[in-house]
């Protein structure tokens, strides 16, 4: 007879009608619990080896195995989540690279961590980018192709430049090729957007840190004024003149601007929700600038408890009013893109480097030529070998098959563990996460 086992990656709460809601990390599972059936499912799951009594019974011990939530005593969950990851991190069959043009910015936000000067890649550069590119479309199955800075429209010119030619190598070899922008919108002007489809750039993130007063406090333009009303126009023209075109709206919280977040929903209710997902992280301390600032925003944030259902409370206002949110945690098996083997990080000079936000002389991974990325060997190495699986506290941590170990950088300079902040408050992600698929069904 076979043998179970109850997962290691069960979290249940009650929802707000006093309902028994399972949820599996691993499997991703998420069920509601009749009342009439609780008992029997608590039976099950504290007794896995229990043999069902009626056809009913063996129905819902079917249902548990089916979600994930009993599993057979074999299987070895820790060692299937180690399989997907790695078959997410070394899958060659498609290739993410991220181009950043610029490291020049139009803004001066309060929070920024990068040095915002510089110079602008020069076509000499992107065109070996573009031989770079052009064999791996012929490679591969799926090219993803991202724009960040410094701002990337200053350099607008490279964008097109480069998108043009990848646009035409992959209807040529018939390979799928996506591109998005992560940009603060202002420079967003009728005529970039009049471009984007034809570039097949079919996503754009842009932050809008709550209403004026607050998001002008914290992301002004260089040399003093504000942001937001232009930014909120080009975003209104960019629905009105594109139909393909998605945007990610991110929004950074901090002591200042979380209880005006409200105001902000209220006043994006004029854009098409179709369009958009929303979604809410802490401010981020990328460098030692601006020490006071951050020293606020950690003491409004509080414990680990407190700084997450904060966060929370943010999206439960978000999808009350019937906004598309976004968990970024739920980013496939993998804690972020830079994880994956045939992520590429190309910066203005044509230096390479391993995460958006280790930039710099100091970070220098390699360089991009014609023929591909030729890279410093140790830091490359040190960067992909690193697994969370040899970590005892990450192989016993509830959240592994989601965050895979966390953030690989922080790994790499010197912090213990780069843990995302839902580790904060497990059971409180669990429910988030309940109600925005809920919600995505309707209900």
């Amino acid at each position: 007879m076979a043998k179970f086992k109850t997962s290691l990656y069960n979290i249940n709460f009650r929802n707000n009608k006093g309902d028994f809601v399972l949820v599996n990390l691993l499997s991703r599972a998420i069920a509601e619990v009749e009342k009439k059936n609780e008992d029997i499912v608590k039976y099950f799951l504290n007794n896995p080896n229990a043999i069902p009594k009626s056809v009913s019974e063996e129905k819902i011990f079917n249902e548990l195995k089916y979600g994930g939530y009993i599993v057979d005593q074999d299987f070895d969950e820790i060692g299937h989540i180690r399989l997907k990851n790695l078959m997410d991190r070394f899958d060659r069959s498609i290739v993410s690279i991220t181009i950043m043009p610029t490291m020049q910015c139009n803004f001066d936000c309060v929070y920024c961590y990068e040095k915002k000067s510089g110079s602008v890649m020069s076509f000499t550069i992107a065109d070996s980018v573009i031989q770079f590119l052009t064999k791996m479309v012929k490679e591969k199955r799926v090219i993803n192709l991202g724009w960040f800075g410094g701002e990337p429209l200053i350099a607008f010119r490279i964008i097109e430049y480069i998108n043009s030619a990848v646009v035409y190598s992959a209807k040529k070899y018939k390979t799928k090729f996506n591109s998005f922008i992560t940009t603060n919108g202002y420079l967003l002007d009728e005529e970039k957007i009049n471009r984007l489809e034809s570039l097949n750039i079919n996503s754009l993130q842009i932050t809008l840190d709550g209403p004026p007063e607050y998001h002008d406090r914290y992301r002004r333009l260089k040399g003093g004024g504000g942001t937001f009303s232009k930014i909120f126009y080009n975003l209104e023209n960019l629905f009105r003149k594109t139909t393909n075109v998605s945007v990610k709206l991110r929004v950074n919280v901090g002591p200042d601007n979380y209880n005006s977040i409200e105001k902000l929903l209220d006043m994006i209710k004029v854009l098409p929700k179709e369009r958009f997902v929303i979604y809410f992280r802490w401010i981020f301390k990328g460098s030692d600038l601006n020490p006071e600032f951050h020293r606020r925003v950690d003491l409004f944030m509080g414990s680990p408890k407190e700084k997450f259902l904060k966060l929370a409370n943010l999206f439960y206002k978000a999808i009350d009013q019937g906004y598309n949110v976004m968990l970024p945690i739920l980013n496939g098996n993998v804690y972020c893109e830079y994880d994956r083997i045939n992520s590429i990080l190309i910066g203005p000079n044509g230096n390479l480097y391993l995460c958006t936000v280790a930039v710099g002389e100091e970070a220098k991974a390699g360089k991009i030529t014609p023929e591909g990325p030729v890279y410093n060997r140790n830091t490359y190495e040190k960067w992909h070998n690193f697994s969370a699986f040899s970590d005892e506290k990450c192989i016993t941590c509830p959240l592994l098959p989601l965050c895979f170990g966390g953030c690989r950088n922080a790994r790499m300079n010197g912090m213990p563990r780069g843990c995302p902040e839902e580790l904060g408050y497990i059971e409180e992600f669990a429910k988030l996460w309940y109600y925005v698929k809920k919600a995505e069904k309707g209900g």
